[in-house]
């Protein structure tokens, strides 16, 4: 079979190029502006995370052999749409419509596949280049209960529904944070990619995966499902430990505020706050944990003081609704450890 360019696309609209420019991890490494269909049948389906691989045989325009890789959501986000480890068959046809790679001749993201059974699985829109993720069904009515401990998730992907509010104080960079982020290249430096945990701040944040606070011997528990991220924040400790190991995660600290968790972090590696957002070893990182009592929504309101990367404060906010997913195992695979 045959690959052929879905109308030798060219460019979509603009609308679709600024929608998925604003997803910076897939414009980073996929083109939004065009559209490959793929022919061939299954070679090979990781049903892994971060992201679940499909390996399709199939043929270039001089008729040569080759095979396709393509990037679908992690197993996680895929068990929450219903599916699994048999959405693929090896050795049966296929044809996807997909964005093609932006540095490997042969990659792909998935958009949507036609399969053999006649049946079609989609997991980003080829018209808006949205990806889709499993509705989730809020537990908590507004106006419940105050505490933050319970199992929360990402509303959704794009725009308000992300829960993501604006960043200020990242246009304060200094010549420092502008070399590092000359440095950073955002499709091969990107930590979730080797499995790598990143930031307090991105942890609270991606879609489809989730976060269960619950409270032990005193100590309030974070594990946020992104690279099985366990925090254990000690509660009313005064002052952080002499001689910190400096990490991705830093060294934390707790107290209450009322109903507020207040979280004090320090002993940070060099890192990315998220996104392409950079931080340096000498971030001091505070979070601030409640319920809306309107909406009743998780709220994360996170203010990092980094004075090599930025001459001001750098603040943000993420919220969170209610979930009864059930909270998984991540066991994130490092694309290196993958064969085909």
């Amino acid at each position: 079979m045959k690959l052929s360019f879905a109308a030798l696309a060219g460019l979509l609209s603009l609308a679709l190029s600024s929608q998925a420019l604003a997803h910076h991890g897939f414009a980073a490494h996929y083109d939004p502006d065009r559209l490959i269909r793929i022919e061939g049948t299954v070679r090979q389906f990781d049903f892994i995370n971060p992201h679940g691989l499909l390996f399709i045989d199939s043929v270039n325009e001089d008729g040569e052999p080759v095979v396709y890789k393509c990037d679908l959501q992690a197993a996680v986000q895929l068990v929450r749409r219903g599916v699994d480890e048999t959405l693929f068959t090896v050795g049966e046809p296929i044809v996807v419509e997909g964005y093609p790679a932006r540095r490997e001749p042969y990659g792909c993201e998935y958009g949507k596949g036609y399969l053999a059974d006649g049946s079609t699985f989609t997991m980003r829109s080829t018209d808006q280049a949205r990806t889709q993720f499993a509705a989730n069904r809020e537990v908590r009515a507004p106006g419940s209960s105050g505490t933050i401990f319970g199992k929360w998730i990402r509303p959704g992907m794009f725009g308000d529904a992300s829960g993501r509010g604006p960043t200020t104080g990242i246009d304060s960079i200094t010549a420092a944070g502008e070399a590092a982020g000359e440095a950073f290249d955002p499709a091969l430096d990107n930590p979730a990619i080797q499995c790598m945990r990143t930031s307090p701040v991105w942890l609270w944040g991606p879609p489809g995966l989730a976060t269960e606070i619950t409270e032990v011997d005193g100590n309030v528990m974070i594990y946020h499902e992104s690279m099985d991220t366990t925090r254990v924040i000690p509660i009313g400790v005064d002052s952080h430990p002499e001689g910190i190991e400096p990490s991705e995660m830093g060294n934390s600290i707790g107290r209450w505020e009322g109903d507020t968790l207040v979280i004090d972090s320090i002993g940070f590696t060099a890192g990315v706050i998220r996104a392409s957002m950079l931080h340096s070893d000498q971030m001091w990182l505070e979070e601030r944990v409640s319920v809306d009592a309107e909406s009743g929504r998780l709220q994360i309101l996170w203010t990092a003081d980094d004075p090599v990367y930025y001459t001001e404060l750098v603040r943000g906010s993420q919220e969170l609704q209610s979930t009864d997913q059930e909270i998984m195992r991540y066991d994130c695979t490092p694309e290196s450890q993958v064969a085909h």
